[in-house]
């Protein structure tokens, strides 16, 4: 699942949730970062091998809508410059095919 933190002002984290601990409390990937990190009660703890550290700013979940936090790599800018706008919609992925995947090899 993919959620957008933040402050209503700021849009700031765009994360994938890799374990949901509670409503209130799971471990993340940030898309837009690259690191991991857990969010507990509305604080970002950043998970570094030698030096984790929390935020001091409260954050909170903006938005859990899958539709409008889908992008594909490298493209999470459109979400953000999107996110004000309640009508957006992000494009589906198309399904890569190759001309050559209709081979006779079992696997």
């Amino acid at each position: 699942m993919r959620l957008m933190l933040g402050t209503k002002e700021r849009p700031s984290l765009l994360v994938d949730v890799q374990q949901e601990k509670s409503p209130s409390e799971f471990d993340f990937w940030v898309i837009n970062g690259a690191w991991e990190g857990t969010f507990y009660n509305g604080y970002v703890t950043v998970h570094h091998p030698w030096n984790p550290h929390s935020s001091l700013d409260k954050v909170e979940i903006l938005c859990n809508n899958q539709d409008r936090l889908r992008c594909g790599a490298g493209e999470y800018q459109d979400v953000f410059d999107n996110f004000h706008n309640e009508n957006y919609v992000a494009p589906k992925r198309e399904p890569v095919v190759f001309a050559d995947m209709d081979d006779d090899i079992p696997f």
